[in-house]
């Protein structure tokens, strides 16, 4: 097998996600997501930096652990949504939503739309989608 055939080439430019109808499991058409994968460089930046966030938590005498479960969902979210670089089919109240960090933000905090955020983090889990 040729590994160039194998590589996540679509994590730096994006893959799209069709998104989901939560309880049929049905594409909803028109409505889509572009992604980058956890191998893009935007991804591998945020790991880095709560790499060194960690580092300097430790150098400072403090524990990594220190951390609370509410911090870890935020920084989820934040990770979310540097990673969402467009989208289609998007409206809120009538009206089209467009694609930028306030609004996507707005939408994966929605308790009310979980089921999307969870789609999109497991879309990006998956670097069979970005290959």
């Amino acid at each position: 097998m040729d590994l160039s055939k194998l590589k996540t080439s679509k994590s730096e430019q994006g893959a799209v996600l069709q998104v989901l109808h939560p309880s049929t499991e049905e594409p909803i058409k028109g409505m889509t997501i572009t992604l980058l994968g956890q191998d893009s460089s935007v991804y591998r930046k945020i790991q880095l930096s709560k790499q060194q966030a960690a580092l300097n938590r430790m150098a400072k005498g403090k524990k990594v652990a220190d951390l609370n479960a509410e911090k870890l969902a935020e920084d989820t979210l934040d990770d979310l949504v540097s990673l969402t670089i467009d989208w289609t089919g998007f409206e809120l109240d009538g009206k089209k939503l467009e694609c930028t960090p306030e609004n996507v933000l707005n939408v994966y905090s929605d308790v009310g739309l979980s089921w999307l955020k969870e789609q999109v983090n497991e879309f990006i889990g998956d670097r069979a989608n970005f290959l």
